[in-house]
């Protein structure tokens, strides 16, 4: 049942009664805090009687006065104290807001003020017999009904008890109606129904369960069942906990520790509620479901979901084999970006949406996108930017052209609202992220998710429950930074992992910022992972940095020095050692070894170390925090030149070539002179991506790369005011920037068709020889012998690899200058690669041509 479909049938809950000044309540000691309508007397004075214990573990006996029950208005700003053990009578005066508590001897009903004799109950759960009502207050009756959840369940009250003057409510406005239209209802569980016998008015509201509960939740959030759902949130520091589901109140109770979990409140709603509207308040404070499945865009309201509804059309397809990490070939997209443009060739509807990202057939002047360009291109695995629910860029999809990439969440677990064409279905909008999901499984490729765990876009969305989730010191450079040395911080971002590729069947995790976190928590992220899902070859890997912060904790946190320890959970990280040593630097002009700068390079002795995965030596003097040889396993290095942070590849290489550049502190570009010939700086691209893909580890790919994607507005990428967007951003930052910098305009593969045939190949090559992607340091030490050869002072890096597992022996050369011989190994070779792409030249031996600026392979059938 949808609680929210009460007030259409007649009964209105604590915060939706009629005139606002008439919503007040008692929440007090003597109520464990729920919401108690108050009896109104006169036009401002409400009244009630309770009876006081000893109190709570938040201190003795007290209470306020709550306006609409959800806390937003509250009197007196402390707690109003009383005595132990004693009765009052309560008097609230509205619009002095004055409170009075005088001790009587009891609250039995004789004290009480009436206007009927007596009430009774009558409907179809007591087989409309006569139950009476008890007078509880001034003027009030209350009485606790079971409602079975059968069809056309329905009630009225009857005052003797005979049907000589019986109410219902004809106007389904909450006021009853002498010989008014039966009370319907649809819901199942326990309901406390409240008449005021002066006043008419009368109130039904859930009554949390106790006992008998159905299934027992496994984990937090909310747990659906079709008899109903338990909802558990973890509260270290509060035990004012409640459930506020469609309006209406639900007390929540601490239960014993289960499953790992502690600290945790509890409580049970009976009834169908798939897609009811929820959320919890602490002392008070309204907050959202940090399990919760689904949301309400613009909001922190949480809804109920059966998951089991969500499923894509046709059921789910097998998941793409994967038989080793190091086999994964990685592209990283923008969900937005892809198809945002007309060029895409998408559905107009479709365009930036999940279901574009996956619709067959899109083709820009007779050349494949979307989704066939992927499989074209071959790669294995796409790392979607994040979609889950993020804060920036509110309002219903195309309400307004905000653009954003997504790193401020704010439900972890739930697809963002943005890139669903039905953003208010929620079933749908579900259902929509699992189908992009499954049709990539269909055309063979695995999907990344990119999750930023590391941050909240602001405190509110978790301080309001505890401050445990944050960091003593900003880590993440956001203000929020998440504290996942707290275990059950560690255990939630661990269970919304597992929930990812439980219900969406994720493949892996990119980690925004792993670097914030403890390598020990991402350890037992990865055992628990991998030991859930032995057979999937999950990928996850992150950023070993943090957002330049000085941590106390330096010497835990997951950091190049680090990584090793996280070999045997299978958790990689991006190699920006590497990465600079073949570029240079991320926001400017200093180059590295694809532009032949052998200094940048280390005189290519960086490039020798990661072209054979950069594994860690022990007896390396070298080592250290940021040393740039850290592997203990070669799927420990993601292999990348670009990625959507700082320049695009093809940016950084035409501004590196360029002369006359003038940057300001911000990296924007005031001034530059464009190359005079683009024929090298596409040569340069063809060369570092050419490393990439040739090198031990996973290699990564970001999108647009593969035909000179350019994130200048509008591509006027000679200008100098079109790399620049607001005061600091543009194009080595497009996090906000419009699509005219983001979007993917697909008339760059055809115009570009040479670079991307050049990636395609390079990625055919990488997957047809198991040599490229060898699975451990020790059987590359076994089976690549490198060589930095002397004479040629640090521009040619060569490695001869003869794994066995594969049918060819490889020759791989580097080399970042002029065209120059070099000697192959013994025997016959055939050029299979080179500046290019694909090559077929047999017949080679003894010495051979490598051109310049190129990555030149060589193979030899056994």
């Amino acid at each position: 049942m949808k609680i929210s479909h009460i007030l259409a049938l007649g009964v209105v809950s604590a915060s939706s009664a009629s005139p606002a000044m008439a919503d007040w309540f008692f929440r007090g000691t003597a109520n464990t805090w729920a919401a108690s309508a108050l009896t109104q007397v006169s036009a401002n004075t409400y009244e009630t009687c309770q009876q006081f214990g000893a109190g709570d573990a938040g201190g003795g006996p007290r209470f306020k006065i709550d306006r609409l029950g959800d806390w937003s208005e509250n009197y007196p700003a402390a707690d109003y104290q009383v005595s132990a053990n004693t009765a009052y009578s309560i008097a609230f005066n509205s619009s002095t807001k004055a409170i009075n508590a005088t001790q009587v001897a009891s609250c039995s009903a004789a004290s009480f003020s009436k206007i009927f004799p007596s009430l009774y109950f009558r409907g179809t759960p007591n087989a409309w017999a006569a139950t009476p009502m008890e007078l509880v207050a001034n003027n009030t009756w209350q009485l606790q009904i079971h409602f079975d959840g059968q069809t056309n369940q329905r009630f009225k009250v009857d005052v003797s008890g005979n049907w000589s003057q019986n109410y219902g409510d004809t106007n389904g406005d909450g006021y009853l109606n002498q010989a008014g239209a039966d009370i319907s209802l649809t819901g199942q569980g326990d309901y406390l129904l409240t008449v005021n016998d002066q006043t008419l008015q009368y109130t039904l509201q859930s009554v949390a369960c106790t006992s008998n509960c159905g299934a027992a939740a496994d984990t937090l959030g909310a747990v659906y069942d079709a008899e109903g759902t338990t909802f558990s949130l973890w509260s270290p520091d509060a035990s004012n906990v409640a459930l506020v589901l469609e309006g209406v109140n639900h007390a929540m109770t601490k239960v014993t520790s289960f499953n790992g979990y502690s600290e945790v409140y509890q409580v049970r709603v009976e009834g169908d509620l798939h897609l009811a509207e929820y959320y919890f308040t602490v002392n008070g404070n309204r907050v959202r479901d940090p399990y919760g499945k689904m949301a309400v865009p613009q909001s922190d309201t949480n809804i109920v979901m059966d998951m089991a509804r969500t499923e894509p059309l046709g059921g789910w397809a097998s998941v793409p084999a994967l038989n080793k990490r190091e086999d994964a070939i990685i592209y990283e997209v923008h969900m937005r970006d892809f198809t945002i443009h007309p060029s895409s060739g998408v559905d107009a509807a479709k365009r930036g949406k999940y279901l574009g990202m996956v619709q067959a057939g899109t083709k820009y002047n007779g050349v494949k996108t979307g989704i066939d360009h992927l499989k074209e291109l071959g790669v294995t695995h796409v790392q979607l930017l994040p979609v889950y629910d993020y804060a920036t860029c509110d309002g219903l999809p195309d309400s307004d052209p905000c653009y954003n990439w997504g790193y401020d969440p704010r439900n972890f677990n739930v697809p963002e609202e943005r890139y669903s064409q039905t953003p208010l279905d929620y079933e749908n909008r579900a259902r929509e992220f699992k189908t992009l999901v499954n049709e990539l499984h269909k055309a063979g490729i695995r999907v990344v998710m990119d999750v930023v765990y590391n941050h909240t876009y602001a405190k509110e969305m978790f301080d309001k429950i505890s401050g445990k989730y944050y960091t003593p010191t900003d880590l993440s450079g956001t203000g929020n930074s998440i504290d996942a040395d707290v275990p059950m911080v560690s255990r939630m971002i661990q269970d919304s992992l597992q929930y990812w590729v439980e219900e969406y069947k994720i493949d892996g995790f990119r980690f925004d910022l792993i670097g914030i976190f403890s390598h020990a928590e991402v350890e037992k992220w990865g055992a628990h992972l991998n030991s859930q899902f032995p057979d999937r070859n999950l990928l996850l890997y992150g950023e070993p940095w943090n957002g330049y912060a000085s941590d106390p904790k330096e010497g835990q946190r997951v950091r190049y020095g680090t990584t090793r320890f996280m070999a045997e959970e299978h958790v990689g990280v991006f190699n920006g050692a590497y990465r600079e040593a073949i570029k240079g630097n991320n926001d400017g002009t200093a180059t590295g070894f694809m532009f032949n700068n052998l200094s940048a390079a280390d005189s290519g002795w960086a490039i020798y170390d990661g072209m054979r995965g950069s594994p860690y030596n022990s007896n390396d003097g070298r080592n250290g925090t940021w040393f740039r040889n850290y592997t203990a396993d070669p799927e420990q290095s993601i292999n990348y030149i670009s990625a959507h942070d700082n320049f695009g590849l093809w940016d950084k290489v035409y501004l590196s070539l360029s002369s006359n550049v003038v940057q300001n502190g911000s990296h924007q570009i005031m001034s530059l002179t464009p190359p005079a010939d683009l024929a090298y700086p596409k040569r340069v691209v063809n060369f570092g991506m050419g490393q990439i893909f040739t090198s031990q580890g996973i290699a990564f790919v970001h999108a647009g790369d593969e035909f000179l994607r350019t994130k200048t507005a509008d591509e006027q990428i000679a200008t100098a005011s079109a790399w620049n967007y607001g005061q600091h951003g543009g194009t080595h930052n497009t996090y906000n920037s419009p699509d005219s910098f983001n979007s993917i305009k697909w008339h760059n593969k055809v115009n570009n068709a040479p670079t991307f045939n050049y990636f395609r190949d390079l990625i055919s090559l990488r997957k047809a020889h198991a040599g490229l992607r060898m699975n451990t340091n020790a059987e590359i030490a076994q089976y690549m012998a490198l060589s930095r050869p002397a004479e040629f002072g640090g521009q040619v890096v060569t490695g001869h690899i003869t794994y066995p597992s594969d049918s060819h022996n490889l020759f791989v050369v580097y080399n970042s200058g002029n065209n120059v011989y070099v000697n192959l190994p013994t025997g016959n070779w055939t050029r299979v690669a080179d500046a290019n792409g694909a090559a077929n030249a047999a017949g080679l031996s003894g010495t051979a041509l490598v051109e310049g600026s190129a990555v030149t392979v060589f193979s030899q059938a056994r």
